[in-house]
């Protein structure tokens, strides 16, 4: 992070599944002030099935820090975005001037269940619902995109990246005061 700290911005590109998940709470201890609230959780109940319970707090990214990231934050999602990448988009877009660009995410967070329906016949659900602290739901809608960029065509027939593009556009603008 030392390398970044006197850049306009950073693009993070996240148009697939990360691998490595502890990458989300030590990125965002760079890029955020403050101990910043990202998501809510429900639970299905085993004992009372069909009931939900929202989790009793928002879960939090980042730590108390004055020397935090102050450029552009730029995360580019898309259709290839699902699950984890979901998760670390809500995450790093609590940072301040991070922005989304790109189109709609997979819709598709939160952790994976196995049900083995008879015959054996296993299939996988999502264990549980996934929100914004204020709220508003991700699965079945995506991740809440700031721009929306899809690829055009012409674009992808001359082997251009027009959202990779476009993030360097957004770092490059010059601020209206």
């Amino acid at each position: 992070m030392e390398s970044f700290t006197n850049t306009k911005g950073i693009i993070i590109d996240i148009r697939g599944y990360p691998r490595d998940f502890s990458i989300l709470h030590a990125l965002c201890n760079h890029l955020l002030p403050e101990p910043t609230d990202f998501v809510i959780f429900t639970r299905g109940s085993i004992e009372h099935p069909g009931i939900f319970t929202l989790s009793e707090f928002p879960y939090q990214v980042g730590i108390d820090n004055e020397d935090y990231y102050k450029g552009k934050i730029i995360i580019i999602v898309n259709a290839r975005s699902i699950s984890r990448a979901e998760y670390f988009s809500m995450a790093f877009q609590t940072a301040p001037r991070a922005k989304i660009i790109g189109s709609i995410t997979a819709a598709a967070d939160g952790d994976v269940s196995e049900i083995v329906l008879p015959g054996y016949v296993q299939t996988f659900i999502t264990g549980i619902g996934v929100y914004y602290p204020d709220g508003r739901q991700t699965q079945r809608v995506g991740i809440t995109i700031d721009e929306v960029v899809k690829p055009t065509i012409q674009v992808i027939i001359e082997g251009r990246d027009e959202l990779l593009e476009r993030a360097m556009e957004i770092i490059n603008e010059i601020e209206k005061e």
